[in-house]
């Protein structure tokens, strides 16, 4: 049996980014401040100390460099680095499982540049 990496089943073009990311428990409680360290129009890597546990929901909002909109995104955690390596920071890869069509067609064509 092979393994495959993140790379090889990814559906989305994943670009690495420092973009900062806004968000809010689902049910709209506290504000969290994350650095997102890549962006695709489907997720994000999002660099952490506090981290949320698999599958627990949060809403974002986030801007990309020149783009002037305000991008909205419900997102579910999908897989945590709680023991990172040497080089890689630890946080969560966040699936958007909600995201204006607008807003995922805005990002894919900011990220396809």
């Amino acid at each position: 049996m092979t393994s495959m990496t993140g790379s090889e089943h990814r559906r989305f073009y994943r670009k690495a980014i420092a973009v900062e990311f806004r968000g809010t428990d689902a049910q709209g409680v506290g504000e969290l401040v994350f650095e997102a360290v890549d962006l695709s129009a489907g997720g994000t890597f999002l660099k952490a100390d506090l981290l949320l546990e698999l599958g627990e929901h949060l809403a974002l909002e986030f801007r990309v460099p020149g783009v002037p909109r305000l991008m909205k995104a419900d997102g579910r955690v999908a897989w945590v680095r709680r023991f990172p390596e040497d080089d890689q920071p630890g946080g969560m890869g966040v699936e958007f499982v909600r995201l204006a069509d607008d807003d995922r067609a805005v990002l894919a064509r900011y990220l396809g540049r």
